[in-house]
């Protein structure tokens, strides 16, 4: 075969010159090593980020790091970025045809790009690099390792295995990509690649997000969840969840009916202050949440270990009733007067939240005397509660 230059196109494909290997001689896909201008790259790939309504794997991109390449290959002339990007190719999207063997590792030939309606390739890691230096010469040339015929879960794979073993993806990326990704073979292989992460509690997180009867739908501060509408911090959901189920109840083991009981009684919180549903409330706070969420379940889990009440701590009805009464007592300008955040490191410390469980619980007292809701409750501005 002819050599072709880089970049030459047909109505239909777009050809580059390139070696074909494996690093894997029996399995683990075709990786092909090529060279191409930024701007051709732009044409035929594409950043599949991680959304509401996509399983792409990358991050939501960053302006401030694209200007920041752009700015680094303006600095010096002989400034270059030697890394390649890594592109990943859909079944059917690009072919190697060899021309020559180097030798039994390598072959040189050319790569064909399938050119059509949908981007032929999706940008595994560098997509910033790409911007970076497209926004300081489209014509520069960058390095590329591509992975041709690679399915959704390799792509997930090689973006977090690539982005964990050196600069770790945001946790919350990660746990968003890992719930958008399941029912996959996904976990199973990052877990033989040792990434260990929290299968289980990530699909509990995810099943709060996505169910329409959950009183934190589409709320949870990760890529899934349309920005305009995140303002619950996934930690915070995790860390409510594990104490439920640490309390010693043994129905709380079960994951369904931990997360049940979470839901039900969030959902009479929510009922009761729909006002404090809103981006930067304290009671949907890390803080708030966690707290609000050890004070309820305390104290029916206290109620039901008494026999003369007789409380099932599976009933959630009853517990839905129960919380409602809880939450009767407390005044809910506790959650908007400003807080003295006197405590090393604020609040979301071991040291703050117990603090803001004292308070809670004074408020709680307060309103059970029917005396002023702010009453020894030492965190709050007691000018500002007065007013």
């Amino acid at each position: 075969m002819a050599k072709a230059k880089n970049g030459s196109e047909s109505a239909k494909t777009k050809t580059y010159r390139a070696f074909s290997f494996r690093q894997r001689t029996t399995s683990g896909p075709e990786l092909v090593m090529f060279h191409a201008a930024v701007k051709e790259i732009r044409e035929w790939a594409a950043v599949a980020e991680l959304g509401p309504n996509t399983r792409g794997p990358q991050r939501e991109q960053k302006e401030a790091r694209v200007q920041a390449i752009a700015k680094f290959l303006d600095a010096d002339d002989k400034n270059t970025i030697p890394s390649a990007l890594i592109l990943a190719f859909a079944e059917g999207k690009a072919s190697f045809t060899a021309s020559a063997s180097t030798n039994k590792a390598e072959t040189l030939g050319i790569l064909s790009i399938n050119l059509g309606t949908s981007h032929a390739a999706t940008i595994v890691d560098g997509q910033h690099r790409l911007f970076g230096i497209d926004s300081y010469d489209p014509e520069m040339q960058v390095a590329v390792v591509a992975l041709l015929d690679a399915d959704l879960v390799e792509r997930a794979f090689q973006f977090l295995v690539i982005n964990n073993k050196s600069s770790k993806v945001a946790a919350t990326h990660t746990k968003a990509l890992l719930a958008k990704m399941k029912g996959t073979p996904l976990a199973e292989r990052l877990k033989g690649a040792r990434l260990a992460f929290d299968v289980e509690g990530i699909k509990d997180v995810d099943l709060i997000n996505s169910d329409l009867d959950s009183p934190f739908y589409q709320t949870i501060d990760w890529s899934t969840t349309p920005a305009k509408s995140r303002m619950v911090q996934a930690t915070s959901i995790e860390i409510s969840l594990d104490y439920i189920g640490g309390l010693g109840i043994p129905e709380y083991a079960d994951r369904d009916i931990c997360r049940s009981v979470f839901l039900v009684l969030w959902k009479a919180v929510k009922n009761e202050w729909p006002s404090l549903w809103i981006k930067k409330s304290r009671l949907v706070s890390k803080v708030g949440l966690i707290c609000l969420t050890r004070f309820i379940a305390d104290r029916i889990t206290s109620w039901a270990d008494n026999d003369d009440l007789d409380i099932e701590v599976t009933d959630l009805e009853q517990i839905e009733y129960q919380t409602q009464k809880i939450i009767k007592y407390m005044d809910p300008r506790f959650w908007t007067t400003p807080w003295a955040e006197k405590a090393q490191g604020g609040f979301d410390t071991n040291q703050g939240r117990e603090r803001v469980m004292s308070a809670i619980t004074q408020l709680y007292r307060n309103g059970r005397r029917d005396i002023a809701w702010y009453t020894d409750i030492d965190i709050i501005e007691r000018s500002a509660a007065k007013e």
